[in-house]
């Protein structure tokens, strides 16, 4: 991911393409389990963007839904542009919203707070749009008639890390806005899955510290920074950087990433009042865990390059 112009740029690597195709002789859900489909695309001239490297660009659309709505774009050429908010309740508004962007989608890539199982684009538990819960892939596929991505927001952060210039992997990105969303990367910048179907769930880790005794999603969600603020005004950055750093020390000591991503609302609204805090607990980690670089996103948009990634509308950047 870069920027050119005042325009985020981002790409993506094939192996994170998962993703569903319409196919009117089987049904609408036909899983490809994270590979491209065999078969041909309904890509006309216009939906393909420019070429690199000899492949096509597939243009499409990108949507993030969370806990403080929902955010979509356009992905044209490898750029995401045109992010706006819409208001959506039901799949069928969902869809509304995906073909006013762009009426013929080559492909749609969907993040979405919650536990999503990406394997098979349902949606098993979500706070933030209860609504999506069930097949939601199945259904943005028939609406739409066009390739659709359902992932997890934690996922889609992760992904947005491959589009940074000369990050280290593996990495993990966490989110902190309403609530925290967390992914991570392996060693060739894949994602790594727990046990289960869904993404990982770190929001009820323990936070203990600072005086509180509290589960991670609130103590490092808008929630717990709202109780911060009430009761310690301007003093409340602080304590918060430093109840993020101690979180991240028990994170990073489990899974050993190069290179941590912090996004959303809740970084790009703090800005550098965290980075001395954070940098300062990092230090505090066993010699034996080598400290990892922190990037900060100034965007709160990063989970649609993430979806884009999933979703397979752009290429990847050479390392």
């Amino acid at each position: 991911m870069s920027t050119t112009n005042g325009v985020l740029r981002l790409s993506i690597p094939e192996p994170h393409m998962i993703f569903a195709t319409p196919d009117r002789g089987k049904g609408p859900d036909r899983a490809t389990g994270g590979k491209p489909s065999a078969r041909p695309l309904r890509i006309s001239g216009e939906n393909v963007g420019m070429e690199k490297g000899g492949a096509a660009m597939r243009n499409g659309v990108v949507v993030d839904i969370g806990g403080s709505g929902t955010r979509i774009g356009a992905v044209v050429d490898g750029n995401v542009v045109g992010v706006h908010g819409a208001e959506v309740a039901t799949a069928e508004d969902l869809a509304t919203a995906v073909l006013a962007v762009d009426r013929s989608p080559a492909g749609v890539g969907v993040s979405l707070n919650g536990h999503v199982d990406a394997d098979r684009g349902r949606v098993v538990l979500s706070r933030a749009a209860a609504w999506a819960e069930g097949d939601l892939r199945t259904e943005l596929v028939s609406l739409i008639d066009a390739p659709v991505s359902v992932i997890g927001d934690g996922d889609a952060h992760a992904l947005a890390l491959t589009r940074l210039p000369d990050v280290e992997f593996g990495g993990i990105a966490i989110s902190l806005g309403s609530s925290l969303a967390f992914g991570a990367l392996n060693h060739h910048g894949a994602l790594i899955h727990p046990c289960g179907h869904t993404g990982w769930d770190l929001g009820h880790w323990r936070i203990v510290g600072d005086g509180t005794n509290t589960e991670a999603w609130w103590g490092l969600g808008g929630h717990g920074l709202y109780d911060l603020e009430r009761e310690h005004g301007d003093g409340a950055a602080e304590i918060y950087a430093y109840r993020l750093g101690s979180f991240l020390v028990d994170a990073v000591q489990l899974f050993r990433p190069r290179t941590v991503l912090l996004t959303g609302g809740i970084v790009v609204g703090l800005g550098e009042a965290l980075h001395g805090p954070v940098a300062e607990q990092l230090q505090s980690l066993p010699i034996s865990v080598p400290t990892p670089r922190v990037v900060y996103s100034p965007s709160r948009d990063t989970a649609l390059f993430g979806a884009a990634v999933a979703a397979g509308l752009a290429l990847p950047e050479m390392r």
